[in-house]
């Protein structure tokens, strides 16, 4: 069963606002890659973070990486051309030694 499934029949066994950590990670994770969340989707993570120091500290860093990524992506953009054959050569070595 795919962790959409698993959500699918979580949510639509009753309306409960208990999730665990992994539920609402999933949630924020679905939330951040911009796909609607439903009403009770929404409703139960609004609470779970309002409770869960760990998850709102998730939330943080996960926002922190993906800015992360954004930025060094941007920066590979104006990479000249040379310097990313040499990083392209320097990459395919190490996956070689592995």
């Amino acid at each position: 069963m795919s962790a959409e499934d698993k959500n699918i029949a979580y949510f639509s066994k009753g309306f409960s606002l208990n999730l665990c950590c992994k539920q609402a990670t999933y949630l924020l994770l679905k939330k951040e890659e911009l796909q609607k969340l439903s009403f009770k989707e929404e409703t139960a993570l609004k609470f779970h973070m309002s409770i869960c120091k760990f998850c709102r500290a998730f939330k943080i860093q996960s926002a922190m990486m993906n800015d992360a990524i954004k930025q060094s992506l941007s920066e590979m953009v104006l990479m000249p051309q040379g310097d990313k054959e040499k990083l392209k050569l320097l990459i395919n070595n190490n996956l070689n030694k592995s």
